[in-house]
Order: structure tokens, then C-alpha cells, then sequence
């Protein structure tokens, strides 16, 4: 709709500006630098991969969906997201792997990923003898990741990191979650009504509720634990700015509520600690202004016990 209002064909040379934060957003095109060689842009009607139908899930939605769950191109995507480093974090599983995985058919689902043998994986290319051990034992620790890694490694639209970390301390199991109604799920701080419609849709397909069945069988982990172990962080506000080298900004915001502190996105008074990663932003000059104790990546890490 956009393209059709600002008239953008392929070629065009358009004129730009900043919006939001980084976002390059297109503002007109120079028509008196057009050659006469530019493409109108049209909708795709097929799956460049798969052929399938594409559509429109909504009238007011902008993407265009392949509805084929059968794409091979779709099980890519989603066993890469399903083994990143935000979701079970499984080393070596990267494009060119997963593609062999699927080309080869050693794969249908994420939870294929645990039946994978080491017969499986040596006749293919990329894959010598220590290669396939270590990816094999990269999944095999993949089981026991925490709740809230494999609620977002399953891909629901619309529940990142956070959100899943949120569901996870909420229902401590993927069983009450899945029983949950949307009254219980827009309880949640996080959950709104297109994340709850969300979740109750991707939880009535019957392929997702085989796939966690399949997850249970294979040996994942489909609960999340509760210790009443110590609680360094009681009574504590962290904040959190830069970047970090062993973790995400979510793994540690998560890792700050279950040690009993409060994870914040602003700093004032009452922030305890400011802990700050490679290019911290005004986060840490804030800091510096009002005497909240500052901690690099390493300090964080001892002060929590890892």
C-alpha cells in the first residue's frame, strides 16, 4: 500500500530519512532521475521455493505468507530459529547445516533434530567425523535448556524473548500453557490480545500439539524449574546496557528475575546496578550521574554466581 501511495518501482532512486531509531524510511521518489527502465512492484502470487499459494493472513497485514506447511524453505527458517542463540542455543547448527538436514530428508521438524544419528550425518558434505560429534552433542544438551528458550524456539508470531521468558515464570509448564484460555493469558504482563490470539491459534493446530508430544518423547525439557535456592538479587534493580559476549540482554533480564531482583529499562534512584557491555548507551552516563554503581559483563557474572 505504501509503494502503490509513494508510486516506488524497481530502480528508482528514492530519497530517505531516518525514523524511529535506525530505520531507513523511504519519503519520494526523484522522478527526474528516472531512465524509463524501472519495474512496477508486484505482489508475489507463489512461493518462490515451494510454489505454494502465498496470502495475506489479514486484510490490513502487509507480509505475504507461504501457507504450504510442507515448504521446505519454511522448515529452514524455522530450524534455524528453533537452534539460535536466543532460543536452545545449538552450536554448528547453522544455514548450510540445516539445508543438508533438510534437502536429505533427515528432517521434518525441530524434534527430528534429536533422532539425528552419527550414520546419518557422515555420508553428507560438510559433516567429518568430530564435525558431527560435536553438533550431535550440541543437541543433546539442547534438552534441558530452560522453558522460556523453547517456547520462543518454537516460533509462535509474536512472543519474542521476553514475552516467552514471562510465560514461562507464569505457567512453569508447556502443558498449562497449552491448557490456558485467553482470560489467563491476557492476565500476563507482556500478553495482549494478539499475542494471546497468537498463542491459542499456534497451540489448537493439531501439528503443533504432535510436535510437543514428539519434543516430550525425544527428552526435551517441557517445564521450567522452581528452586527455592538463594536469592542474591531480593529487593534489587538492574539495568542493563550495551552488548554482551555470553548472553542476551533477555537471558540476563531473566536470569535477574529468577535470583529475585527486578529487571528494568530505565535507570533512576532506585536502580541497584547498572551493568554495562561493549557501546554502552545513555544508560551508563545516567548512572554516572546519579551514583548507581556501574559492572562490566564479568562482575555481573561473579555477583550472580556463574
Amino acid at each position: 500500500e505504501e509503494v502503490e501511495r509513494l508510486g516506488v518501482k524497481v530502480g528508482d532512486r528514492v530519497v530517505i530519512q531516518r525514523a524511529g531509531d535506525v530505520i531507513p524510511q523511504v519519503i519520494k521518489v526523484i522522478q527526474s532521475q528516472r531512465t524509463g527502465k524501472e519495474r512496477a512492484i508486484t505482489p508475489p502470487s507463489r512461493c518462490p521455493v515451494c510454489r505454494g499459494t502465498v496470502t495475506k493472513e489479514k486484510e490490513a497485514e502487509v507480509a505475504y505468507r507461504c501457507i504450504n506447511p510442507s515448504c521446505r524453505a519454511q522448515l529452514v527458517r524455522e530450524v534455524l530459529h528453533f537452534g539460535s542463540r536466543g532460543a536452545m542455543d545449538i552450536e554448528g547448527l547453522g544455514e548450510a547445516v540445516v539445508e543438508q538436514l533438510v534437502n536429505h530428508r533427515l528432517i521434518n521438524d525441530v524434534a527430528d533434530l534429536y533422532r539425528l544419528t552419527i550414520k546419518d550425518l557422515l555420508p553428507l558434505e560438510l559433516f567429518a567425523k568430530k564435525k558431527a560429534e560435536n553438533l550431535l552433542g550440541a543437541i543433546d544438551a539442547s534438552r534441558r535448556r530452560e522453558l522460556s528458550r523453547l517456547l520462543y524456539g518454537l516460533g509462535v508470531r509474536h512472543v519474542g524473548e521476553k514475552a516467552a521468558q514471562v510465560l514461562a515464570e507464569q505457567f512453569g509448564t508447556l502443558n498449562r500453557l497449552m491448557a490456558a484460555d485467553r482470560a489467563s493469558l491476557e492476565e500476563v504482563h507482556e500478553v495482549g490480545p494478539v499475542m494471546a490470539e497468537a498463542l491459542l491459534q499456534f497451540f489448537r493446530q493439531p501439528q503443533s500439539r504432535a510436535l510437543v508430544k514428539k519434543l516430550r518423547t525425544v527428552g526435551v525439557k517441557l517445564s521450567e524449574e522452581i528452586t527455592g535456592g538463594p536469592k542474591p538479587l531480593a529487593q534489587q534493580t538492574v539495568v542493563f546496557t550495551g552488548e554482551f559476549s555470553g548472553m542476551t540482554r533477555q537471558q540476563a533480564e531473566a536470569l535477574v528475575r529468577r535470583l529475585g531482583g527486578k529487571a528494568s529499562s530505565s535507570v533512576s534512584r532506585l536502580t541497584t546496578y547498572v551493568v554495562a557491555g561493549t557501546a554502552p548507551g545513555s544508560k551508563a552516563a545516567k548512572a554516572k550521574q546519579l551514583g548507581v554503581k556501574i559492572l562490566d559483563e564479568g562482575q555481573f557474572k561473579k555477583l550472580v554466581g556463574q
